[in-house]
């Protein structure tokens, strides 16, 4: 069982701290797991309030419709950031960098 820190009636707990190196995790991991993204690097967190926008670099797998891509991990990143945090995701900038080509790229 877990112990609960008590409640007053009428006053809220202070909301955890996020801090910008959590976003970019979470952002990340939730990024690597779309299908066609090889690798991420989020380039920038911008936190105010309770909104957030990052901005992410992408390698893709040739083979995969990089806008296709590049959406789903907007729509990712944006959804577990919420989900995780409880911050609003006020953009998710999604660069491409580079395409690599299986058996030709190291893949």
């Amino acid at each position: 069982m877990t112990a609960h820190p008590p409640t007053v009636p009428g006053v809220a707990l202070p909301e955890p701290i996020i801090d910008a190196a959590t976003v970019a995790r979470i952002a990340t991991e939730a990024a690597r797991q779309v299908d066609g993204v090889c690798a991420v690097n989020p380039a920038s967190v911008r936190l105010h309030d309770r909104s957030v926008g990052l901005d992410l670099h992408l390698i893709t797998w040739y083979g995969h419709n990089v806008a296709a891509v590049a959406e789903t991990v907007r729509a990712a990143v944006a959804d577990r950031i919420t989900t995780s945090t409880g911050l609003t995701v006020a953009t998710v900038t999604v660069t491409v960098d580079d395409l690599l080509v299986p058996g030709v790229d190291g893949g």
